[in-house]
């Protein structure tokens, strides 16, 4: 009993100094530049500022799956799930399964 207990006191203490994290600030930062990379550039026209507010998961392989894209603006939540649906995410410290909701705003370049 008694090396059953160290080896669960010896693999707690590994696992929690182990442990790598980072700030959610960092890690939310990073998910949005990958996010904005893979929108890439708008393949419609448009006049004005558009805005849309995007929920989105990763799923356990580390894919997002879009929820949903708040907008007025049906082109621009066809284009938002067009493109990220399914495309994989490389960010290690993402919470799989957890809520992200992000802003989004397309301007005319």
């Amino acid at each position: 009993m008694k090396k059953l207990f160290l080896l669960f006191a010896i693999t707690l203490s590994t696992s929690i100094f182990a442990n790598d994290s980072r700030p959610a600030e960092i890690v939310k930062s990073e998910i949005r530049t990958e996010i904005i990379k893979l929108l890439g550039k708008a393949n419609f026209e448009f006049n004005q500022e558009l805005t849309a507010n995007v929920e989105f998961m990763i799923n356990s392989k580390g894919e997002v799956i879009v929820l949903t894209v708040d907008t007025k603006n049906t082109e621009v939540e066809a284009y938002v799930k067009q493109k990220l649906n399914y495309r994989a995410i490389s960010n290690k410290f993402i919470v799989k399964g957890k809520v992200y909701k992000m802003p989004l705003k397309l301007i005319k370049a």
